[in-house]
């Protein structure tokens, strides 16, 4: 049998490879997949890609975004269907249109007016009387159910829309619209009324401050104080100290704006929160306002804008008896109101009457 095996030290070492898969020491190397690379075997290292690969994902994703809201708001213009088209381009579809569509095209008419998209200018008065005429049923005419609030709505929009014609042609519609049946007609004329400020319409809108309605006397006190004539401003003395606050209030104000001098005596009182901690008309009775919280910051937005707007109204109040009032009351409202609102228009006030240089 053989011996063992001499060692020989001039034997030659066998030589094991070098590259992937062999160990730094020299020693065996390690097989892929014989369950000792889990371990110990080094992963390659992931190498990001360059910024300008990585670039355009800020870029795509909000481009897709913003041309997705562009079309849905282009295609809401298209639908809505004012843009593009004149005030009498919406006319002549409102004759076009049905029944069921024609209030529609009215309103947007309208809202057109209101935002100063559209102007009548190309229109005529001829053109506004008759398809008003042509349109809107008389008041003697009997509907029901929705025919009868689809005839409402294209009158009180077509009122809306006459409204921004001043010819004296057109006053008769509002006269008429006026004394209507419907609640929200008159609404509508008394608000057409305010804008057109028609010294004419006086003898109307005088019988309409002793109305059952709030808002129709209110759009009333605004339509009279929009005229600034004297007999207009007459008629709204006649409210002050009456049993109705709100109406109090809101002629002390008209007559304030139009610097009259005898709102200055009832306006002072308005400057002081106090005035309005017992008044039971800024109570709120909002059948939606159920908790005491919410009822509470209603009436305080409510006292809120009185403040600011008898602060408003008392900087056209110049005369000497006037300041003497009303100085006094907002230097008070300017340095304790916890308002800031409340206490810029007074500022704003007391800088307009010369009391103070600041702004």
């Amino acid at each position: 049998s053989a011996g063992p095996a001499m060692h020989d030290e001039n034997a030659t070492s066998p030589s094991f490879p070098t590259g992937p898969g062999a160990s730094s020491d020299g020693t065996a190397p390690r097989v892929p997949g014989d369950g000792n690379d889990a371990y110990d075997e080094e992963h390659p290292e992931h190498v990001p890609g360059s910024f300008l690969q990585a670039l355009p994902q800020f870029f795509v994703f909000p481009l897709i975004l913003v041309a997705t809201l562009t079309a849905v708001y282009l295609g809401l213009r298209w639908m809505s269907g004012v843009e593009g088209r004149s005030a009498a381009e919406l006319i002549s579809e409102m004759r076009l249109a049905g029944p069921h569509s024609r209030w529609q095209v009215a309103q947007q008419l309208a809202d057109g007016l209101q935002r100063g998209r559209l102007d009548l200018g190309a229109v005529t008065v001829a053109e506004l009387t008759g398809t008003y005429e042509s349109l809107v049923p008389d008041d003697d005419v009997e509907l029901t159910g929705k025919a009868a609030e689809q005839a409402s709505l294209l009158r009180s929009y077509m009122l809306h829309v006459m409204a921004f014609k001043p010819d004296a042609e057109l006053r008769p519609y509002f006269v008429e619209a006026l004394v209507s049946e419907d609640a929200d007609v008159r609404l509508a004329a008394l608000a057409a009324l305010k804008r057109r400020a028609d010294p004419e319409t006086l003898p109307w809108l005088v019988p309409v401050l002793a109305s059952d309605s709030a808002e129709e006397r209110l759009l009333a006190i605004g339509a009279l104080g929009s005229l600034g004539t004297p007999d207009a401003r007459d008629a709204l003395v006649g409210l002050l100290g009456g049993a109705d606050s709100l109406d109090h209030r809101n002629a002390v104000l008209m007559l304030a704006a139009q610097g009259d001098a005898r709102a200055a005596d009832w306006l002072a009182p308005m400057l002081s929160r106090d005035s309005y901690a017992h008044d039971p008309a800024l109570l709120h009775p909002d059948q939606a306002l159920t908790d005491d919280a919410s009822r509470a910051a209603a009436r305080a937005e409510v006292v809120e804008a009185f403040l600011v707007n008898a602060a408003r109204a008392a900087a056209h109040l110049d005369d000497a008896a006037s300041r003497a009032l009303l100085v006094p009351a907002l230097q008070a409202l300017r340095s304790n109101d916890p308002s800031l609102k409340v206490q810029s228009a007074a500022i704003n006030a007391l800088h307009d009457l010369g009391a103070i240089t600041e702004t």
